[in-house]
């Protein structure tokens, strides 16, 4: 069978990224680059041995019968480009966060069910090693019903591209919520069994990168813009309920005064379980009449390969489920909408998914 060939949208960071995730696959092939930044387009071209290169989305379309597009573009370009994919009859694969808005992941969740065609979110927490294998202890029914969860990442001073779209929320549609907690949450929400949400209570706070001058760091991922803005939170805290009783608590800071650290904790009846992405995993219980821990050992994934190989084999046999489909993409987004509006109103603000 040939290879299904890929087109990728950004050939910024996160596009490379791609692009060299997908040359860990067998079955799939980049093709094109399309990128309005001639230089960056043509060094990722050549670093990966891609033949066509492309100003926009709607070029390379209109010149190449491609099977599936990577849209590794600032967040508010998802959309656009993603139904652009969606509307040439593309599967897709778009990076997180899903949009800007939960209209938009809607509108991409609808279009490629009338296409017929798969639309997979790059939420690529949910195919570490530790996910699969904490997802293995959730599913075998270890931790019983699950009834609360809590999850967290900080970053000490990781602010990205302090001034360029990461942190003007017209391009971004937020800040550390939208860019890393977002990971978190839908972690979390997968390996509790995606419940149904219900409502959020938030807060948000901005305290570092509004003084660029003043921002310490040590290094920063992206270009930073001198005298760009920063209209976004670099720290989002919230709580999320669930029709089925169950609970999610969030904190998530690109900047703050403590130490760097990300980790999922699940509470159940029968017993819990803690997991850092890239780190451990852990199973609290009891075992033969005492406390007991279980610290699996289990092999290492390229998460960002694994994820492509997903869904290479998904195209492959339409009956297999997208694990991190349209469907899911709108609810997180909605998740993500509830939280900002919550902050920004100062009340509980219900979830409608």
């Amino acid at each position: 069978m040939a290879n299904l060939r890929y087109g990728i949208v950004g050939a910024g960071s996160i596009g490379k990224v791609h692009a060299e995730a997908i040359s860990k696959v067998d079955g799939a092939e980049v093709v094109a680059f399309a990128d309005p930044a001639m230089d960056t387009r043509q060094a990722a071209a050549e670093r990966f041995g891609v033949p066509l290169q492309y100003d926009y989305v709607e070029d390379m379309l209109a010149a190449q019968k491609l099977d599936v597009v990577v849209v590794a573009v600032p967040n508010v370009s998802h959309a656009p480009v993603a139904l652009a994919a969606l509307r040439a009859g593309c599967h897709v694969l778009c990076e997180k966060p899903p949009t800007v808005n939960a209209a938009q992941a809607k509108e991409m969740m609808d279009l490629a069910a009338d296409k017929g065609v798969r639309l997979q979110y790059g939420l690529v927490m949910r195919f570490s090693a530790e996910a699969e294998t904490a997802k293995a202890y959730v599913d075998a029914g270890r931790l019983g019903t699950i009834y609360h969860s809590t999850v967290q990442i900080w970053r000490r001073r990781g602010i990205p591209g302090l001034g360029s779209w990461f942190t003007t929320k017209a391009e971004s549609g937020g800040g550390a919520l939208i860019d890393i907690g977002v990971h978190m949450i839908d972690l979390t929400h997968y390996l509790m069994g995606l419940p149904k949400p219900i409502a959020a209570s938030a807060v948000t706070h901005a305290k570092f990168g509004v003084d660029a001058d003043s921002y310490n760091y040590l290094s920063m991922w992206g270009t930073p813009v001198p005298g760009g803005p920063f209209d976004v939170d670099d720290l989002a805290c919230a709580l999320i309920r669930f029709e089925n009783g169950a609970s999610l608590v969030l904190q998530a800071a690109w900047a703050a005064n403590t130490s760097d650290g990300m980790d999922v904790r699940l509470m159940g009846d029968k017993g819990g379980l803690e997991l850092s992405p890239g780190n451990y995993v852990r199973v609290l219980t009891e075992d033969n009449g005492f406390i007991a821990d279980i610290k699996p050992q289990y092999k290492a994934a390229d998460n960002f390969a694994e994820q492509h190989r997903h869904l290479v084999a998904a195209i492959g046999d339409k009956s297999r489920a997208i694990r991190t489909d349209g469907r899911q993409g709108f609810v997180l987004q909605s998740m993500l909408d509830a939280i900002y509006r919550s902050a920004a109103e100062g009340n509980e603000v219900k979830i409608e998914v």
